[in-house]
């Protein structure tokens, strides 16, 4: 049974192979939607085509918002580098980017494939907040919604408590947390858990495939800084682990349906994740909160992944 994806993307390395994972495993990725966030946002549109040349597929790319609902933001070169993947500066050759929406794209799909449509959020939540302000309807039409994004322990990487995505439209995530959709959430600091370590990294140096070459050449800048400025023994998979969540369920081992709602006031907490763990809020679960993963796993479909040519 098919299975069909919109995956929204601030393309940066972690995104391109997001999108590389899916379609390994045979998902109908249906759209790729843009928005602001990692780097500028022309350069996040090139990187989706050039990724899309570099397996010889043609996609629809769909350009969504290029900033944040209310507030201003930022984008992070410094931890993707210049390009996304370094300071390479890709560029399509032959793609081109649709000439629809993505607010328009994600609730034509949603009608198209009600029920079966699912939205892999690896990015701002801008661009799925202004098609639900649009329609909706799309919330009971999109079967399931994975986002990365936000904590669960309280510690960010943009600011002492708000993780990237979730601090770039705080007022987007706070919409979608509590449209009432389907939620599954991956967070910063579970992520941080499961980096890819020097053994790991050798192997896939070892592999010599196009893909885990490509791997190699991409994730360089990327497991500097997280090294260098975040103290981590390796490069962090925050998208891809989200990935391998939603193309199989049981890489999280554990699970736990809870309530979050977004910090969005101009504060120093703006756009932390509020876990109500012990339900002291009396509100209805919204969430599922992923709070452990398999990493073997994961591991061992990133290796599939890489040994696809």
């Amino acid at each position: 049974m098919s299975r069909y994806f919109i995956i929204d993307c601030d393309t940066a390395e972690d995104d391109i192979m997001s999108l590389f994972m899916l379609l390994r495993y045979g998902i109908d990725v249906k759209g790729i939607t843009i928005v602001e966030g990692n780097i500028a946002f022309d350069q996040e549109v090139n990187n989706a085509l050039w990724a899309l040349e570099f397996i010889n597929k043609d996609i629809p790319v769909y350009l969504g918002s290029r900033r944040p609902i209310v507030k201003s933001y930022r984008t992070v070169e410094n931890v993707h580098g210049k390009g996304g993947i370094g300071d390479l500066i890709p560029e399509p050759k032959t793609l081109k980017a649709q000439n629809k929406s993505a607010i328009d794209a994600i609730i034509d799909l949603a009608n198209t494939y009600p029920g079966e449509l699912e939205f892999l959020a690896i990015s701002p939540l801008t661009n799925l907040a202004l098609a639900y302000l649009k329609d909706n309807s799309i919330a009971k039409k999109i079967r399931k919604v994975w986002i990365m994004g936000g904590t669960i322990y309280g510690r960010g990487n943009i600011t002492p408590v708000a993780e990237y995505n979730i601090w770039v439209d705080p007022d987007a995530a706070k919409i979608i947390f509590n449209s009432g959709m389907d939620l599954t959430m991956v967070a910063w600091d579970l992520i941080t858990n499961y980096t890819i370590d020097e053994k790991e990294w050798k192997y896939i140096m070892s592999m010599n495939t196009k893909m885990s070459n490509f791997y190699i050449s991409i994730y360089e800048h990327y497991r500097k800084f997280a090294m260098q400025y975040q103290k981590m023994n390796g490069n962090p998979h925050p998208d891809l682990i989200t990935t391998s969540i939603a193309i199989d369920s049981s890489v999280a081992t554990k699970v736990e349906k809870q309530y979050v709602d977004i910090e969005n006031c101009d504060c120093l907490t703006r756009g932390m994740t509020v876990i109500d763990y012990l339900g002291v809020l009396n509100k209805n679960p919204n969430t599922n909160v992923v709070y452990e993963i398999d990493k073997q796993k994961f591991i061992s479909m990133l290796y599939n992944l890489l040994s696809w040519f």
